[in-house]
């Protein structure tokens, strides 16, 4: 069954590019035919052309999915959890549309709660990632340590990290309202993670969810408060597509990546923020008050060292935009902290992370 699942995404994936690239260079061709877009223009490029070719990309992605199945039928999907993880952030939004099976449901993974842990810890992870990138001698080290520190239980989130970060916030709101949890929740997100978790915390807050009363602690690691230069950065090239006729058809192809990278373009958690603007925005709208009954952690991580003035990011998100500076400059409920040699992706794995939270838990009751 799950093997089969992986065949339909892959094979609507391959279709849905070659709709969209087809439909692109129709489109140059038809500016090139008729570049000034004069009404009553007697030629445009043979439809029945690129039908013909949609249809055969539609057959190449059957038989490419069909393919890989031939090779190795009864392999189990560790690395295909993968695949389909990083096909959802990028594609998420697509995958739910078309109503896919490949497209990844919001679930908490593991063991029913123990009735007598005084804590669950929930662990978030970030774009195109599940719950394998928690599996760190460290991570698993910590696990042991908040077990007996904190008789607390970890679990760990999976969702489709492509859907709007307001929209996973939704539903992991309602995935915990509709849990049986201890007295205690901490939340524990891994950049996008991060940002899910405000959502949530937020969202529930507003609608009254009686949950909410029971997080004392949330940690963003990573994550980009005030948004992703690289995201950023691809908008703008995207907008500059715009310029002309002859590439403004390739803004087609840019603007497939899934709503919840374009979330991270100014670290939106709330529908509002997005909702009604143009998808290519090149300014942020209204900042998210940060929860003031929960003791929150923002972490960033640095790949310069601890001499230099002005220290680099950690690759994806820059200093200034983990520690969520600018948009909070004084809140008495924020700890910040940063961590010089450490990576985006490493950050989930250096015993110096989880050090930190085992310090940080520990003196914050």
């Amino acid at each position: 069954m799950k093997i089969g699942r992986e065949v339909g995404g892959v094979a609507q994936l391959v279709s849905r590019f070659g709709n969209e690239v087809t439909q692109v260079v129709q489109d140059i061709h038809g500016t090139i035919a008729n570049p000034l877009g004069l009404r009553g223009a007697s030629y445009t490029p043979a439809p029945m052309v690129y039908n013909l070719i949609r249809y055969g990309f539609r057959q190449a992605g059957n038989m490419a999915a069909l393919a890989n199945l031939a090779v190795d039928p009864s392999r189990e999907l560790r690395d295909s959890l993968d695949l389909q993880s990083i096909l959802n952030g990028i594609f998420g939004q697509l995958l739910v549309e078309q109503n896919s099976r490949y497209a990844l449901p919001m679930q908490m993974l593991g063991a029913p709660l123990n009735p007598d842990a005084d804590t669950l810890i929930l662990f978030v992870h970030g774009l195109c990632m599940n719950e394998a990138c928690w599996q760190s001698p460290a991570s698993l080290a910590f696990a042991d340590w908040a077990g007996q520190q904190l008789n607390a239980e970890v679990r760990f989130l999976r969702y489709n990290t492509g859907l709007h970060i307001s929209d996973n916030g939704r539903k992991l709101a309602g995935l915990l309202a509709h849990t049986a949890l201890p007295r205690n929740l901490i939340l524990v997100g891994h950049s996008m993670g991060g940002l899910v978790s405000r959502s949530a915390l937020h969202q529930a807050r507003e609608r009254g969810d009686s949950w909410v009363d029971k997080v004392s602690h949330l940690a963003c690691l990573g994550s980009p408060h005030q948004g992703a230069l690289l995201e950023r950065i691809g908008n703008q090239a995207n907008r500059l597509l715009g310029t002309t006729p002859y590439s403004r058809p390739l803004m087609r192809l840019a603007n497939l990546r899934s709503d919840g990278i374009r979330d991270l373009r100014f670290g939106y958690v709330l529908e509002e923020q997005w909702r009604d603007r143009p998808l290519d925005e090149p300014r942020p709208s209204s900042k998210v008050p940060l929860d003031p009954h929960v003791q929150q952690l923002f972490i960033a991580g640095s790949t310069s060292g601890q001499d230099q003035a002005s220290p680099s990011g950690d690759w994806l998100v820059n200093v200034d935009s983990a520690l969520g500076r600018t948009l909070y400059p004084h809140a008495p409920q924020l700890q910040r902290h940063l961590f010089y040699r450490m990576g985006h992706m490493t950050m989930i794995e250096e015993p110096r992370t989880y050090q930190f939270l085992q310090q940080w838990l520990s003196r914050t009751p």
